[in-house]
């Protein structure tokens, strides 16, 4: 097993680094996980006076897969996708986020990894929260884990929550 060791000249600049965390991103799916995962959020963001932003992406990675809808394009589509979307967030931030004060929201339309990365960078986000659903075998394979490629491409910590037991 191999360990880290820090100086204090390290060590120090490491805690200072984990001290400010001004900017805070919660990402949520509108589930019963992500509604728990909202609580972690609000209690770190209200602890650390910090922003912060919460993020729902439209997916639209597999808008095209084998889906079609006569007479109507994927532009309109998108286009009446992100007013409901903006809703939705809208209240799921009155339920979940009542206690907190600094608060921004955001719809975003993409493939939910990649703008949550972008996302990241963009804003200088110094912690992201999301949840994780317990997806696993063929699902996992075959589709991935949105929560798994952020943590692997984020410039930032990433907390996953686990659902509630």
């Amino acid at each position: 097993m191999r360990r880290l060791i820090l100086g204090q000249k390290e060590a120090t600049a490491l805690r200072s680094r984990c001290d400010r965390l001004e900017r805070m991103l919660f990402t949520t799916d509108f589930s019963q996980v992500s509604e728990y995962a909202a609580g972690y959020a609000c209690t770190l963001a209200c602890q650390n006076r910090s922003r912060l932003y919460v993020l729902h992406v439209i997916d639209t990675s597999n808008e095209s897969a084998g889906f079609y809808v006569p007479h109507v394009s994927f532009e309109k589509l998108d286009k009446e996708m992100l007013p409901a979307a903006q809703r939705l967030l809208k209240g799921f931030a009155l339920k979940a986020f009542k206690d907190c004060k600094n608060i921004e929201l955001r719809v975003l339309i993409g493939e939910p990894y990649k703008e949550i990365v972008k996302f990241i960078k963009g804003n200088k986000i110094d912690i992201a929260i999301m949840a994780t659903g317990r997806k696993s075998g063929i699902d996992r394979f075959l589709f991935g884990s949105t929560t798994e490629r952020v943590l692997r491409k984020a410039d930032c910590p990433v907390l996953i929550v686990p659902p509630a037991k």
